[in-house]
């Protein structure tokens, strides 16, 4: 596991940001939280070393951000986990399919993500 990764979370639902963030960040991660793809894309995001993306959110999803972030150079390599209540075969597909690292579905247990997370780093 990489200390003192930095991680992304980007959802919402503010009571999950901060669930997640207290979690990561008693981990040992930094955490930096956004509550919209659009205030994500703000940030310098391949200073980031994963993203945890929610799918549904008002304005641009998650998917759309992910797309975006695959396709620059910059912010291509930075791994991202799909978190998200759209738990369809199709839509997990599609979390692939646009370079997601993992994919995991809502409601998911706190300490499954943070397995994942440290799978991912």
């Amino acid at each position: 596991m990489k200390q003192n990764a930095r991680i992304l979370v980007v959802d919402d639902e503010q009571d999950l940001l901060e669930i997640l963030k207290f979690n990561l960040e008693t981990e040992g991660y930094e955490v930096v939280t956004a509550p919209s793809a659009e205030d994500a894309l703000q940030l310098d995001i391949a200073s980031f070393d994963l993203l945890l993306l929610d799918v549904m959110m008002g304005g641009m999803s998650g998917f759309a951000m992910a797309r975006q972030l695959k396709d620059n150079p910059a912010t291509a390599p930075v791994p991202v986990i799909f978190l998200t209540a759209r738990d369809t075969e199709n839509d997990t597909v599609t979390g692939f399919n646009l370079g997601a690292d993992d994919y995991i579905s809502k409601p998911f247990s706190l300490r499954e993500v943070m397995v994942r997370v440290r799978a991912v780093l």
